[in-house]
């Protein structure tokens, strides 16, 4: 039987797409403000700390064929992309610089030149390293996010308390078993090691 019903995700579709766009707004949109709410503060404080880490200037884009030039190919950028619109400019910057126009958002998440990316390590060493990690992880926690937005919490409260009190009584089951002969029996067993 499945008791997951009793929570309405409302449009699923919706919410997922909420949820990439916003961490947490799905959630939000299906009335779990609380858990939308932990979702964003969590996801953004990840995203911002590492932006914040590698001196804003880790997330970006470039579109570059990783078959033909491999060493410009920045596929970390894939794995903060699903932060949703905390990383979606570097996408936008990239694709109007691909046209040949102008970035727009004062430059925000736009390719930095190569001058400013080599002195990244030297001034700050491996918090750049920290920094891209950090930014992954929250794109990637994201994805966890929209995940719960289109399927649903995991337990809803019946369920939760139906597991709960099946482990509360295991212990006692496990105690009056009678093939469990080191609780029954109360002589000590023998070490013949000894």
């Amino acid at each position: 039987m499945n008791q997951r019903t009793s929570v309405d995700l409302r449009n699923r579709s919706i919410a997922a797409f909420l949820s990439f766009l916003v961490p947490g707004l799905g959630q939000i949109y299906q009335g779990r403000t609380a858990k939308g709410v932990i979702f964003f503060v969590s996801v953004a404080t990840l995203f911002v700390l590492g932006m914040a880490l590698g001196d804003w200037s880790i997330v970006y884009w470039r579109w570059v064929n990783p078959l033909k030039s491999l060493e410009k190919f920045y596929g970390w950028y894939l794995l903060q992309l699903p932060a949703g619109l905390l990383a979606l400019p570097g996408l936008i910057q990239a694709t109007l610089a691909e046209y040949g126009m102008d970035p727009i958002l004062w430059g925000w998440q736009a390719e930095p030149s190569q001058d400013q990316i080599n002195s990244l390590y030297p001034r700050l060493g491996k918090l750049v390293e920290m920094g891209t990690i950090y930014t992954e992880i929250a794109g990637m926690l994201n994805v966890l996010v929209i995940f719960d937005a289109w399927d649903g919490p995991a337990y809803t409260s019946d369920t939760g308390r139906a597991a709960a009190s099946v482990a509360a009584t295991a212990p006692q089951a496990v105690e009056a078993s009678p093939t469990n002969s080191a609780a029954v029996s109360a002589e000590p067993i023998a070490n013949p090691g000894v």
